[in-house]
């Protein structure tokens, strides 16, 4: 009996997904942490240049990675030797840094984990694996909002608006707003003060039926809004009543308004940035300076990883701008989606890990943001102010680390084990048995 056993096959063998247990579509952890880099290109002062990346431990000195605290301050060139090693390699990220006449080329190393041939890792002298994590594929619901996660969560809110034209009648649509530094900014205005009002309503696809008049010529083909006394939106009737896209751009526009807008202001950016800054600064002289700040980290919400993993049209994954398009556009079916339903959802690994040197970046360019004029080169430098071994450290302290304590080689399980983004670490398997399992590990 024994000699026909490693001859039996089983038949439910073929219903296996050996792809997703060796993790064979698991995008390379090298190009996750150079998206991190490129997403730094938003701020001005800084490009990514490339990276080197090594394999070879020997050329690796880990002492450039450990601080060590002495009571004397008495410097020593003492080396020191670790015996709870971990396998990494070693990636040397090459910036160029340029503020005001000033410019440098900058060089961070950072140490990453590598896995064994088996997918194993070896931090601090232990042998972990590392649990999938289980995220929303793009966009989730809560009760009115819709929210996509990048860099920094896109969360979009409709609101019902109502208003009259020219003629007393009352209509009523939906409008969209964006939370910024957890403030609600009228979507609009970010797009006003990058690209002008003509600019933004072609964009929107509405710039054939939608115009800015300064007086009412035909109100039997068009309808007519007033902004003020002497500026009046001009729609085509018929597209007007037929689509609610449309009612929504006509209301977003009235939104952000006022009865003391000029024809000269409708194209003037530095009007519509001003706007955009009065809402956070409390001297009419900051305003430019604080919308300027709040312009560019809009433009840096969305970061390269995002922009690949999402499924769409690139037309509509090129900019932030282009994003907050496609989920107004495509709001009411996106809200039907079900947050609980795994067909909205996706499995990452080695993005996980990039994600903790995103984190560290992120903190320290919000420090930059607000500095406007005041930024020098050595508060840019200070983004690269942390611990080269940043990734090791929080990765071990994410709880995504499971320790191998199997007493045989039966890992098979554990392969497909899985936690759930914002429950905790929840531990759970991707099959609930090994018989049944086909369908859902084929997904």
């Amino acid at each position: 009996m024994k000699s026909f056993i490693k001859s039996y096959r089983n038949d439910n063998e073929s219903r296996i997904n050996f792809n997703l247990m060796n993790r064979n579509h698991d995008a390379d952890l090298i190009e996750y942490i150079s998206n991190s880099c490129k997403s730094l290109e938003v701020l001005e002062y800084i490009k990514f240049l490339g990276y080197e990346y090594i394999t070879d431990e020997s050329k690796i000195d880990i002492n450039d990675y450990i601080s060590t605290r002495k009571k004397s301050k008495k410097k020593t060139n003492v080396k020191y030797m670790y015996l709870q090693d971990s396998r990494y390699g070693e990636m040397r990220l090459k910036f160029q840094l340029k503020c005001k006449d000033k410019s440098m080329i900058l060089t961070k190393k950072i140490l990453i984990p590598v896995p064994d041939e088996d997918g194993y890792y070896l931090v601090k002298g232990k042998k972990y694996s590392l649990l999938y994590q289980l995220v929303d594929s793009s966009t989730y619901t809560t009760r009115q909002n819709l929210t996509l996660k990048s860099l920094m969560p896109i969360t979009i809110k409709r609101s019902e608006r109502t208003y009259g034209d020219s003629d007393g009648n009352k209509f009523s649509a939906p409008t969209y707003s964006i939370f910024v530094f957890r403030k609600e900014v009228d979507i609009l205005s970010f797009y006003f003060a990058k690209i002008g009002v003509m600019r933004t309503l072609k964009y929107f696809s509405v710039g054939h039926i939608i115009k800015i008049k300064s007086s009412v010529e035909d109100n039997i083909t068009n309808i007519y809004f007033p902004i003020n006394s002497k500026l009046f939106i001009e729609i085509n009737r018929y597209f007007f009543e037929k689509y609610t896209y449309v009612q929504s751009i006509v209301f977003m526009i009235l939104n952000i308004s006022t009865n003391r807008l000029t024809i000269e202001d409708l194209e003037n950016k530095t009007f519509w940035i001003e706007k955009i800054g009065s809402m956070s600064a409390t001297n009419a002289y900051n305003y430019l300076e604080k919308g300027t700040n709040t312009l560019i980290f809009f433009d840096r919400l969305l970061d390269e990883t995002t922009r690949h993993i999402l499924k769409i049209h690139d037309e509509n994954s090129k900019n932030i701008y282009a994003i907050t398009r496609w989920l107004i556009q495509n709001f009411n079916e996106l809200r039907k989606k079900d947050n609980l339903d795994l067909a909205n959802k996706r499995l990452r690994c080695n993005e996980y890990i990039a994600s903790l040197l995103t984190k560290a970046f992120s903190i320290r360019v919000n420090r930059i943001i607000p500095l406007g004029n005041k930024v020098t080169i050595e508060k840019v430098k200070d983004i690269f102010k942390f611990s080269g071994d940043v990734i090791m450290q929080q990765l071990y302290k994410s709880g995504l680390l499971r320790y191998d304590d199997k007493i045989n080689d039966l890992d098979f399980f554990s392969k497909f084990k899985y936690t759930l983004k914002s429950w905790g670490i929840i531990e759970r398997s991707i099959m609930k048995n090994f018989f049944n399992c086909g369908e859902i590990l084929r997904a």
